[in-house]
């Protein structure tokens, strides 16, 4: 999707939209593959639960997240059942350091842990 960044949540929820039907006729346009920076992979729809994403050339990072699926987890020193999903970030050293994306992964999730919150940020 061209120009993510410029556009509403509702603009985004109507361009996936427009996105999943172009994908279900396998439709798309040279140009709608073609200059994007950034890919996000839901690898988790085919069941997997992580993945060592690869980034596409020219493109400069991948988010790649697995399925959610409950997991045993250690919460206040007990082990309890919760959902847990793998998110791996693959990004270009040479366009950035570490720190940005650190960030960017941070913000992902917790916008996963707390889906509220994130409206508060848009």
């Amino acid at each position: 999707m061209h120009d993510a960044g410029s556009l509403t949540t509702r603009q985004l929820r109507d361009r996936i939209g427009e996105l999943v039907t172009t994908a279900e006729t396998g439709s798309f346009s040279t140009g709608q593959l073609s200059g994007g920076t950034f890919t996000l992979n839901n690898y988790g729809g085919f069941g997997v639960d992580g993945s060592a994403a690869i980034i596409n050339h020219p493109e400069v990072a991948i988010l790649g997240i697995g399925r959610i699926i409950d997991r045993p987890w250690v919460v206040d020193g007990q082990i309890v059942v919760r959902k847990v999903v793998v998110l791996s970030l693959v990004f270009d050293h040479r366009v950035c350091d570490g720190d940005i994306p650190s960030q960017f992964i941070t913000f992902v999730a917790k916008c996963i842990e707390n889906p509220i919150g994130l409206l508060a940020e848009l």
